[in-house]
């Protein structure tokens, strides 16, 4: 069980890993953290952040990663958007998460059943220029050619390499992972 204190900055990727992967498995097998001790995280919080990681996912509603990797006020520092894009927002957080917050890995998360990459993997064109500008953010570093879920998955590592090829973000490990929505479950790529 993650007995971190949300007040403790963990500096050792290694153990910030386990903290996520564990946290997953007590997701998956349905018995997580009790959480009775919110008021509590919130009073060792209000002054500061320590989260010992930063994930980017999806904007999904179905892809919450403090609840699937089971964590608590203050353990994460989450970045959100449509087809988990490492778009220049999310390069300077990400660069803020690391140097100034001292995020010890940061973790690219892709999602089955993913609708921005699935649309772009469709090779859907004509939308709101917003939109369209997420799309096309995914559309050239995947394979039009194969599996839809596939093209998930390349997406979420061909993001990872982006942040990874960052000077800031890349002095902590990057890595990719993909969260089924049927299961709860995160695999590691």
């Amino acid at each position: 069980m993650n007995l971190h204190s949300p007040d403790v900055q963990v500096t050792d990727s290694d153990l910030a890993i386990t903290y996520l992967k564990e946290g997953n498995a007590r997701f998956v097998a349905d018995a997580t953290m009790p959480r009775d001790t919110n008021k509590k995280d919130l009073a060792l919080t209000k002054d500061a952040q320590k989260p010992f990681a930063a994930i980017l996912t999806c904007a999904d509603s179905r892809t919450t990663p403090e609840i699937f990797f089971d964590q608590k006020i203050g353990d994460l520092f989450v970045l959100r958007n449509a087809g988990t894009v490492a778009d220049q927002s999310v390069l300077g957080s990400l660069e803020f998460g690391v140097k100034h917050l001292g995020v010890a890995v940061v973790v690219v998360v892709g999602h089955t059943m993913c609708g921005a990459v699935h649309t772009s993997h469709a090779g859907v064109d004509g939308l709101s220029d917003n939109l369209q500008a997420v799309l096309d953010g995914i559309r050239p570093n995947i394979s039009t050619d194969g599996d839809k879920e596939d093209a998930t998955i390349e997406n979420t590592k061909y993001q990872a390499s982006v942040l990874a090829a960052n000077e800031t973000i890349g002095a902590v490990p990057v890595l990719a992972a993909n969260y089924d929505i049927a299961t709860g479950e995160v695999t590691w790529l």
